[in-house]
Parts: structure tokens; sequence; C-alpha cells
């Protein structure tokens, strides 16, 4: 038994002899392994660093890339994320077209008509967002003018700077007769110009209130049908906001604030539009019951109509 465990013992002990003579015999190779990758790692901080810096490895600054060459890739970056955007539009407009069939499954023409607003709206807006990137990548506006960025030198403190001249107060004036576009007449009639002639806002305003007031239809038909038609109504106003806007901005010298005012106003109908979708909704659901017995009489209208108060 002693015999065994002094076997035993020795064979510990040449085992541990055997790994400290392989281990002190790999010393050097961890040591010059270590000192490779600590060398690597510094190489790569350094290059990192230069990069960072504009510096090439000899330490001149790096030749900067083509600014043509810059902006293409930033117009290659926009055309695709306006392309997943369009994506994201057509299928959140099909979900719309789904939602409207199921709910309008007797009328399919409504499911469509919904679908294709939601589209609209969608891919105008990417349309819109994407024009606005693209011309911040090329520096111009919108309609390919001058860049609409302020130069950063205008927002230095500099003490130096002169200051601006003070203008003169400006006296208050009488008021002005109402604006009226180009092509009209004063005296009431238009003024024959090439292009579309126009009259006051107010008059056009007039005639639809004039339409509202004397409306009194024969079938509910005619009610359903107009009020289907409010938010395209509506969004004719909403589109004269924008051209309005936008004639201000680019070949009117009118001040930015008025032009920020035409805008809000623009946003504002934005959710008026928005809320009168919703009005064709809601007729249809609480004149569900009167609007099957137009559509479905029972035994034709002549036996529908024994129903009549």
């Amino acid at each position: 038994m002693q015999a065994a465990r002094r076997a035993a013992v020795g064979a510990a002990a040449g085992a541990i002899r055997a790994g400290h003579a392989r281990y002190t015999t790999g010393a050097p190779t961890r040591a010059g392994k270590a000192e490779a990758r600590s060398a690597r790692r510094t190489a790569k901080g350094e290059t990192k660093a230069r990069r960072q810096s504009g510096l090439a490895p000899s330490g001149h600054p790096t030749p900067k890339a083509a600014p043509a060459a810059i902006r293409q890739k930033a117009l290659r970056r926009s055309a695709l994320r306006h392309a997943a955007r369009m994506t994201g539009s057509a299928l959140l407009a099909a979900g719309a077209g789904v939602v409207s069939g199921v709910w309008n499954w007797k009328k399919p023409g409504v499911a469509t008509r919904h679908m294709r607003a939601v589209w609209r709206r969608l891919a105008g807006r990417a349309r819109q967002v994407r024009a606005a990137r693209d011309a911040a990548i090329n520096g111009t506006s919108t309609d390919g003018g001058k860049p609409e960025v302020a130069v950063p030198a205008t927002q230095v403190n500099n003490p130096n700077r002169p200051k601006d001249p003070v203008l003169a107060p400006v006296q208050k004036s009488v008021k002005s007769r109402p604006v009226v576009l180009a092509g009209a007449d004063p005296s009431g009639g238009t003024v024959s110009e090439s292009g579309t002639a126009f009259t006051r806002l107010s008059d056009a305003a007039e005639v639809m209130l004039q339409a509202a007031s004397t409306f009194d239809p024969e079938y509910m038909a005619e009610f359903q049908d107009l009020i289907d038609d409010l938010p395209e109504a509506l969004s004719t106003v909403q589109e004269t906001l924008r051209v309005l806007a936008e004639l201000s901005q680019e070949k009117l010298p009118v001040d930015p604030l008025v032009v920020e005012e035409i805008g809000e106003g623009y946003r504002a109908m934005s959710r008026v539009v928005s809320a009168l979708d919703e009005v064709g909704t809601v007729y249809r659901r609480v004149h569900a019951d009167d609007i099957e017995r137009i559509e479905n009489p029972r035994n034709g209208i002549d036996g529908e109509r024994r129903w009549n108060v």
C-alpha cells in the first residue's frame, strides 16, 4: 500500500516538473506573440487616429474624395430610402383598402377610393421628403434655385460686424382694398389675358356657400354623394393655400413670416381633411339599415315604400 502511494506521489511530481519545464520552455514564444499582438493593436490605433485626423501614414493630409462622388453616394442612399418609404406606403395603402373592403363589402368602389386616397397622401409626403433631402444634398432649393441654407458666417458673433441699419418706422396706412389675383378686373369683369383668369377667392367661397344653402336633396343618396365629395373639395382649398404660399415665396416680395402663416393654415387644413374623411364612414355606420333599404329593397322599391311613414 505504501509503495503504491509513493509511486502515485512520484508520478504527480514528475507531471508537475514536466509541465513546469514546458511552461518555461514556451515562455519566449508567448512573449513574442504578446509583443506582436501589442504591436498590431498599436498600429491599428495609429491608423485609425490618422484616418480620423485626415493624415496619411507619411504624415501628409490624405486626398479628399471628389465632392461629386460624395454627392452621388448621398443621392443613391436617398433614392434607396425613398424606395423603402414608397414600399411602406404601398403596403399601408393596401392594408387600408383591405380594411375598407371588409367594412364596405357591399361597395367595392368605396374601398378602392379609400386605398387611392391613402396612397396619394403617403406617396405625396414621401416625394416631398425626398425632394427636400435631395435639394439639401445638392445645395439648392426644391425648385433648383440658390441654396436656402444660411451662410455660416452670418451666425458668428463678430463684435466688429456692422449693425443692420435701422429702418424708419412705417406710418399707419388706410385700410387697403381686397387683394385681387392677376387677371381680375376691379370693376367686376375679367381681363382677357393668356393663362387662367382668377377672381377673388372669396367669390369662389360664396359660390360654395350658396350651393350648400340651397341644397335640398330629393333622395338621401344625393346627400351621401355630397359628403363623399367633402374631403376632395377641402383638399382643393388646401392645395390653393399651398400654391399661394409657393407664389408668395418665389415670385412676390413677401416677408417670410407671411409665408409661414399661410403654411400654418395649410397644415391646419390637413387636419380638417382628415376629419372629413371620417364623415362618410360614420354616415354609413349609423345609417346602415337605411342604406340597406335603398340598395336592397324588399320586393322592389314599390314594396319597400309600404314601410315609409
